[in-house]
């Protein structure tokens, strides 16, 4: 039973490295983090306009 928590802790350790590598990459890391920016905003407008349309 350890093990396995062990494992899944190693797995999201490798999974946020991965994701960090992936955003702070020095050559594509502005284009990739803007991007990322612009889909947050989208869903968050979305967000907003489903919630108004429910009538909450």
């Amino acid at each position: 039973m350890f093990m396995r928590f062990r494992l899944t802790r190693l797995m999201m350790w490798m999974g946020l490295a991965a994701a960090a590598t992936y955003f702070l990459d020095p050559d594509r890391g502005e284009l990739r983090r803007k991007e990322m920016r612009k889909r947050i905003d989208k869903m968050r407008k979305a967000g907003e306009k489903a919630k108004l349309q429910a009538g909450l």
